[in-house]
C-alpha cells in the first residue's frame, strides 16, 4: 500500500480489473504501459495502491492526472474493488495547493471516486464534458437492420452492393499480432488527408504496433488482391468490441469501404454474441444513425 513516484512502469502489483464494467482496455496496466513506454514524455508516474485497489496517475509538473491523455484514452477508471480505500490513501499524500484533474470518467467511475474522495474529506468538482457512443447489440443481424430504420437500412445495403460491384467481393478478415494487418492499417492511415494522415508518426506507429501484440487487440480489414481497402483497429473481450481507430483507401472513397467494413464488423460482433459495440468518444451522426446511445463522460477536478 502507499504511493510511489517512478519513471519505470511497475511490473507487479497492478494485476487488477477496472472498478467499473465496459471500459475496454484503456484503464488496464497493459495499455497504460504501452502508452508510457512507446510515447515518452516529461514527468513521472504516480501509482497509488490500497486494499486491492489502485490509481495510475501522471505528474507533468503542475497537476496530477490519469496516465494516458484523453485524446488517446477513451475511458479512465480506478482499478480494483475498494475505491474508497485508494482515495483515502491518495488524500493522505496530498499537500496544500495540490491539484488533480481526472477526465474521461463514465458515470459509474465518477460516482465511485466522488464517494471515495468525500469520505477522505475532499469534495471534487465534477462536470460532464464528453460523450462516448455505445450500440447495444441485438440478438440477430436482422434485428440490427430493423433498428437502424428503413432509410438507413436501404442506404447501407446499397453501399455494400456498390462496393461489391466497383471493388470486388466483400472479404473481411481479422488479424492479430504483428505483420500484414497492422502494417496495412498504418499504411491506410497515412493516406488520409489533413491532420488524420499526419497523426501516424513513426512514434505513434510504434504505439499501435505494441498494442497489436497485446491480448484482445485486433485489426479487421477489407481485403482485395493482397492489400486492404479499409481497416478497423480495435479491442474485444467476451462482452464487447471497442472501435479505437479506422481508416480506408481514399482512392476508393466513392465505394464507401470504411462504412462497408464497419457494418460487416457489427455483423461479426452480433454473430460472436457480443453485448455491446462501443464506438468510443465522439458523437458523430453516423453512430446514432446506427442505433448507438450516448454514454456521458465526466471530468473531475480536485483542489486541496
Amino acid at each position: 500500500m502507499g504511493l510511489i513516484r517512478t519513471k519505470e512502469f511497475p511490473t507487479a502489483g497492478l494485476e487488477l480489473e477496472p472498478a467499473v464494467a465496459d471500459v475496454g482496455p484503456f484503464p488496464r496496466p497493459s495499455f497504460l504501459r504501452a502508452w508510457w513506454e512507446e510515447l515518452p514524455r516529461e514527468g513521472e508516474l504516480v501509482v497509488v495502491e490500497a486494499h486491492n485497489s489502485a490509481l495510475i496517475l501522471f505528474d507533468g509538473g503542475d497537476h496530477l492526472e490519469f496516465a494516458g491523455e484523453s485524446d488517446l484514452t477513451d475511458y479512465h477508471s480506478p482499478l480494483g474493488t475498494d475505491v474508497t480505500a485508494v482515495c483515502l490513501e491518495l488524500a493522505a499524500q496530498l499537500r496544500p495547493g495540490d491539484r488533480i484533474l481526472l477526465d474521461s470518467l463514465p458515470a459509474e467511475a465518477a460516482r465511485l471516486l466522488h464517494e471515495g474522495l468525500v469520505a477522505a474529506g475532499i469534495t471534487p468538482r465534477t462536470v460532464e464534458f464528453d460523450l462516448a457512443m455505445v450500440l447495444d447489440l441485438p440478438s440477430s443481424i436482422d434485428d440490427f437492420y430493423s433498428l437502424v430504420g428503413k432509410k438507413d437500412r436501404h442506404e447501407l445495403r446499397r453501399k455494400r452492393r456498390r462496393y461489391e460491384t466497383e471493388v470486388g467481393p466483400l472479404a473481411h478478415r481479422t488479424h492479430t499480432g504483428t505483420g500484414f494487418g497492422i502494417e496495412e492499417f498504418i499504411r491506410l492511415h497515412r493516406l488520409a488527408a489533413g491532420s488524420k494522415g499526419k497523426f501516424m508518426t513513426a512514434q505513434r506507429a510504434g504505439f499501435f504496433k505494441r498494442l497489436a501484440t497485446l491480448p484482445g487487440w485486433r485489426v479487421d480489414l477489407l481485403e482485395r488482391e493482397g492489400a486492404a481497402t479499409a481497416a478497423l483497429f480495435g479491442w474485444s473481450d467476451d462482452r464487447g468490441y471497442y472501435l479505437y481507430n479506422a481508416c480506408f483507401d481514399p482512392t476508393l472513397q466513392a465505394a464507401s469501404p470504411g462504412l462497408v467494413l464497419l457494418t460487416s464488423m457489427i455483423e461479426t460482433a452480433i454473430r460472436s454474441r457480443l453485448v455491446i459495440f462501443d464506438f468510443l468518444k465522439g458523437d458523430e451522426g453516423y453512430k446514432s444513425r446506427m442505433g448507438a446511445r450516448p454514454r456521458p463522460l465526466h471530468h473531475m477536478e480536485v483542489r486541496v
